[in-house]
């Protein structure tokens, strides 16, 4: 019998640094890595160029290579962003190496192993175990008084969209995403908090990785950068327009028909174009019809635009050209990303990065890191928000978040 997925991970977990990437319908990645963590945000991108092993097998999209997260404030860095002030809950940039990885395919359960033989040996060992034990992480009892709403938290998040609004009417920008910190939440393993969301509502970019006494627990549905380094063909899939499913098909309906949620879209998608123009081959940006997913308890829409990478440039280029992620920031970015910095309580962390991997064949996948948990010490914090427009209604706007919270808030409480 095919081990689970939670016997593999709870096996992995003697290793420093884990990873498991659910990237799509049809697989899962789990990778782990020994050596210390990278964490200097002005040479993250030297650190993955030095790292990277182009004469490792590369059957796979990842098998072996780079992994980890950008974090939002990361984004001074390779952008004309606010510089970030505040404690932080982890490190702005944390990016380790991994030598292998095991894939398993969602349709047949079959494992696929591949590294160095050093990784493979390790993997076939741990995959032996996991077949025979599938013994979980002990949870610790939660605090039921832990993660209570701030009663005041609804008015001052309206308040701070009718100043997004006065910015909009200003001309200083036509869209912020405007995000706020739910109080945290007592949690047991995060390990196992992630598998139970994994199963409720399981995301197509969904992902876990355990560093060191850190825990990032990611349910996004959103595609931040996938390079294909055979076709030097980039996607990105921005995500702009929500609606519950609980409220049945009229809920997606009116999201298809909404000319406001279209309106947000197509701004994120035209600085999503005019990200990839920065790296791209002349006439080669092409932005694909606005489409409706469903994305777990969420109807979604989301417009797929893909780009040919000039050939000089690498997979690190890529992402320093067109992150913090465009849809998460507003437009336009740079003077967005001032007004979230002026109307936001503190640093956002994880939260708006990317989370994902480079790998070794040149290739990328790099996840839009909302839905996402930050877990120490036995304490889950995380962040929601929403695309403010001139049609925006702060009473809907909040909705919205709380929408988007249901479902990591129903998997984080016991």
């Amino acid at each position: 019998m095919s081990p689970t997925l939670s016997a593999v991970l709870h096996a992995a977990e003697r290793h420093q640094g884990l990873a498991c990437f659910d990237t799509a319908e049809h697989e899962t990645i789990v990778t782990w890595g020994e050596s210390e963590p990278h964490t200097e945000v002005h040479t993250w991108q030297a650190f993955v160029r030095e790292n990277l092993r182009v004469t490792q097998e590369i059957g796979d999209r990842y098998s072996g290579g780079v992994v980890g997260w950008l974090g939002y404030e990361s984004g001074a860095a390779v952008e004309r962003m606010p510089a970030p002030v505040g404690p932080r809950r982890t490190h702005d940039v944390c990016l380790w190496r991994t030598d292998g990885a095991i894939v398993r395919d969602h349709h047949t359960g079959r494992w696929r192993v591949h590294g160095t033989g050093s990784f493979r040996e390790a993997a076939e060992h741990l995959l032996a175990r996991a077949s025979i034990s599938t013994e979980g992480t002990p949870r610790q009892k939660a605090n039921p008084k832990t993660g209570l709403p701030n009663p005041s938290r609804p008015a001052r998040y309206q308040d701070s969209v009718r100043r997004v609004l006065d910015h909009v009417r200003a001309g200083d920008v036509y869209q912020v995403s405007l995000a706020w910190e739910h109080e945290p939440i007592v949690v047991g393993s995060g390990l196992q908090t992630w598998l139970k969301l994994r199963r409720q509502n399981p995301a197509l970019r969904g992902c876990y990785l355990r560093i060191g006494g850190t825990e990032i627990l990611s349910n996004s549905p959103e595609l931040f950068l996938e390079l294909d380094p055979q076709t030097r063909t980039v996607r990105s899939i921005p995500i702009k327009g929500t609606a519950p499913v609980s409220e049945g098909s009229d809920s997606r309906t009116r999201l298809e028909e909404s000319a406001k949620e279209r309106a947000e879209l197509t701004m994120i998608v035209d600085l999503v174009r005019n990200d990839l123009g920065r790296i791209a081959t002349p006439g080669s940006v092409i932005a694909h019809p606005r489409t409706i997913r469903q994305c777990g308890d969420l109807w979604h829409a989301e417009q797929l635009v893909e780009a040919r990478v000039v050939d000089s440039l690498d997979a690190v280029d890529v992402v320093s050209s067109t992150f913090p992620p465009g849809s998460v920031t507003g437009a336009p970015k740079v003077r967005a990303m001032q007004v979230i910095a002026e109307l936001e309580d503190g640093p956002r962390g994880v939260y708006t990065g990317a989370i994902g991997w480079f790998a070794n064949n040149g290739g990328a996948h790099l996840n839009v890191a909302i839905r996402t948990a930050t877990v120490q010490d036995g304490q889950a914090s995380f962040h929601v928000g929403a695309g403010i427009v001139a049609d925006s209604d702060p009473q809907a706007e909040w909705d919205e978040t709380l929408a988007k919270a249901k479902a990591l808030k129903e998997a984080l409480h016991p």
